[in-house]
């Protein structure tokens, strides 16, 4: 499940992600949020919360049966989720288009400054 939760701060996607994810999820309820967010600011940041039930995406949505591909963003930050949630963005984080961090969910508080603190840093040329 990948669903809108209310937005933390202004101009931040805030959601929320628990169990297996889909690809149906993304493109029906996720995406038209990011364009949305896109045509008015021209940036993208996102903030997503996931619970220790996170499990990944479902097999199809990796596999190029339906696959889902994050649009090019400004930052994205990771908070809570499983043991193997923060290892897997340190591993995967280097590779992505924007800025991307994790923190725990003890350090909400911290993930929140860090996607705030984005959303003010002028847009790259």
């Amino acid at each position: 499940m990948l669903c809108q939760i209310a937005d933390i701060t202004k101009g931040v996607i805030s959601l929320f992600a628990s169990g297996r994810l889909s690809a149906q999820d993304y493109c029906e309820q996720i995406l038209p949020i990011i364009e949305e967010y896109s045509a008015e600011s021209g940036k993208i940041c996102l903030y997503i919360e996931a619970d220790v039930l996170l499990e990944g995406w479902e097999s199809d949505s990796i596999s190029g049966v339906g696959e889902i591909q994050l649009p090019k963003f400004d930052a994205l930050v990771l908070v809570g989720g499983p043991d193997w949630f923060g290892n897997a963005v340190g591993l995967l984080g280097p590779f992505m288009l924007g800025e991307v961090a994790w923190f725990s969910l003890d350090d909400k508080s911290k993930a929140i400054e860090w996607i705030t603190a984005k959303l003010s840093c002028p847009l790259p040329v």
